[in-house]
């Protein structure tokens, strides 16, 4: 019996739509909670922070299996296209982002607007650096699995 492959357009397609319902979900709760002080609703924040997170941690755990040989490297790269291009792709939201922050601008002027600007992209270097770090932990879980079955010391 001959598996057939589905194409990468249609598992990106897969994951930008359930990226779409979680941001969605995330936006009515936040209408519903909304947040003073801020220039952008709190649920754009956070899905960039998560988004930032989340793709440095598949980032670095996909190429710690993929180095260690503890997974076919064909399926992580689909879940890589699955989870990070389709559902963190849609999840997240760097054009909402940036038409917030001009709006800011033009009604608190451009200092404070690229002040907060900097703050959040400084967020997201610090979320995408702890997932990172996180996914090369689970990384270096995995080759040490991969040593202990080969026989090896542990890496």
């Amino acid at each position: 019996m001959r598996r057939t492959r589905i194409p990468d357009s249609v598992v990106v397609g897969a994951g930008g739509v359930a990226g779409s319902a979680a941001r969605a979900a995330l936006d009515q709760v936040a209408a519903m909670y909304p947040a003073r002080g801020l220039f952008l609703p709190w649920s754009t924040l956070a899905v960039n922070a998560l988004g930032a997170f989340g793709l440095g941690l598949l980032g670095a755990w996909v190429a710690g299996r993929i180095a260690s040989g503890a997974g076919d490297p064909s399926s992580l790269r689909r879940l890589r296209l699955l989870a990070g291009t389709g559902f963190a792709g849609a999840f997240t939201t760097y054009g909402t982002y940036i038409i917030a922050s001009v709006g800011y601008a033009s009604l608190n002027g451009v200092a404070e607007a690229v002040a907060q600007s900097l703050g959040l992209l400084a967020l997201g270097g610090a979320c995408a650096w702890a997932g990172t770090e996180a996914g090369q932990r689970l990384g270096d879980t995995g080759r040490a699995a991969a040593a202990r079955r080969a026989g090896g010391d542990q890496a």
